[in-house]
């Protein structure tokens, strides 16, 4: 299915995802490696409507960038996308995919054709082929808005895709030490996490000392915990050699 981007059915960024795309651009500059030696592969996990790729894949040219989002077996209808599966941005009468290869693959020689990817399930074969190769995986906004199960597959998965030294980069709002944070005293993520909870009992904001303690049972360790805009992180983890 061919996806014109500018088409008013096909797949349009959430403002959220526009307003924080370049800070975590510059938090990836600032923390990897110059994007001039940055070379292999990269995977993203739920590439959404390609918000992040546009940025990320012309920034670091010498990445083969991988895209990927979960594609339920039964679309939602666009008023019921948030609830039943966590996803924004207007999603309606278009093939997921082939709307993030509209933005990725289409435009940038070093991005790849979207695959769909699901956290709770084995990944798919275009990105367990490159096993143990990859230099970068990069999740953003989804830890709390799916079950645990999919936090533990995404560090699982890490653990046995990144290459030695290879980084995981989670962005999205966190709990430290089992409490909400923020310059508002971590209201407004207390407040949020309700919202998440009454929405899907199995969604919530995620701890950063939990996801720690799991992603070491898979030999990444937390290397950085980076404040960001709105009482958010980035969270920085690095596979062992």
């Amino acid at each position: 299915m061919s996806v014109n981007p500018s088409d008013s059915v096909c797949q349009q960024h959430h403002p959220s995802a526009l307003r924080n795309r370049i800070p975590i651009l510059k938090t990836l500059l600032r923390l990897l490696p110059d994007s001039d030696e940055l070379s292999g592969g990269a995977l993203e996990i739920a590439s959404g409507t390609g918000a992040l790729l546009e940025v990320i894949v012309p920034a670091y040219p010498r990445l083969s960038f991988q895209p990927s989002e979960y594609v339920p077996q039964a679309p939602a209808a666009p008023d019921e996308q948030w609830v039943k599966h966590g996803k924004i941005g207007l999603r309606q009468h278009v093939d997921e995919l082939a709307n993030i290869d509209a933005h990725g693959c289409a435009v940038f020689p070093n991005c790849l054709p979207a695959v769909a990817l699901d956290l709770t399930q084995p990944w798919p074969p275009a990105v367990t082929e490159k096993r143990g190769s990859f230099a970068l995986i990069v999740c953003t906004n989804t830890l709390h808005i799916t079950p645990w199960e999919c936090s533990v597959g995404l560090l699982r998965g890490a653990g046995e895709m990144l290459a030695p030294t290879g980084c995981l980069m989670v962005y999205g709002p966190f709990k430290v030490s089992g409490e909400f944070v923020g310059a508002d005293g971590g209201l407004g993520n207390a407040n949020f996490d309700a919202k998440l909870r009454s929405t899907n009992a199995e969604w919530g904001i995620r701890d950063v000392d939990a996801l720690a303690k799991a992603a070491a049972g898979f030999g990444l360790a937390l290397s950085a915990k980076v404040d960001m805009p709105a009482n958010n992180f980035t969270l920085a983890f690095v596979r062992g050699t």
